[in-house]
């Protein structure tokens, strides 16, 4: 063997054992398994070609996805990348389902701080929590203000009608 010898890469996804043609689309079981590895099987166009058997991969995999040569194939290309992003998009109402899941098992198995936490993520998503910070810019030089000063520039910038008095230098 020439080279060096190739890295087994893990797996993502357990490859199916046999492919079927598929009627509906039109396509063969070799264009079926083509389909898969190259939505499925993380990998490029030419190695999906190639797992799934075809003689010479490179051609054959820029044949099926030109759009003109097997356009069946390339429809069967999208519509699988279309299901996959349905099945795997991020919806407020799947990320609720989620936590929510995760906040009941939380709770049950007794992890109650795993199980705040998600609550306060499912209040957060649905709007029920309410961060509140303001930056406020004080053109002020505060050494030559008095502390009287400092509290009356405060009361105006905050909109109090006066600092309270018991609130003296400590």
């Amino acid at each position: 063997m020439a080279g060096r010898p190739r890295k087994d890469k893990p797996q993502l996804v357990a490859v199916p054992d046999q492919f079927d043609k598929d009627e509906e689309l039109g396509i063969t079981a070799m264009q079926n398994a083509f389909v898969w590895h190259y939505t499925e099987g993380a990998c490029s166009q030419t190695e999906a070609a190639r797992r799934a058997g075809f003689e010479f991969p490179s051609s054959a995999a820029n044949k099926m996805l030109n759009g003109k040569s097997y356009p069946k194939v390339t429809k069967a290309v999208r519509l699988k990348q279309e299901e996959l992003r349905e099945k795997y998009a991020i919806t407020p109402q799947k990320t609720g389902t989620m936590l929510w899941k995760i906040a009941e098992t939380a709770f049950e198995d007794g992890h109650h701080n795993a199980a705040v936490s998600a609550i306060k993520e499912l209040n957060q998503l649905a709007g029920l929590n309410i961060s509140r910070s303001q930056n406020l810019n004080i053109n002020a030089n505060i050494d030559s203000m008095s502390s009287e000063d400092i509290k009356d520039r405060l009361s105006k910038i905050l909109g109090a009608e006066k600092i309270d008095p018991d609130l003296s230098d400590h």
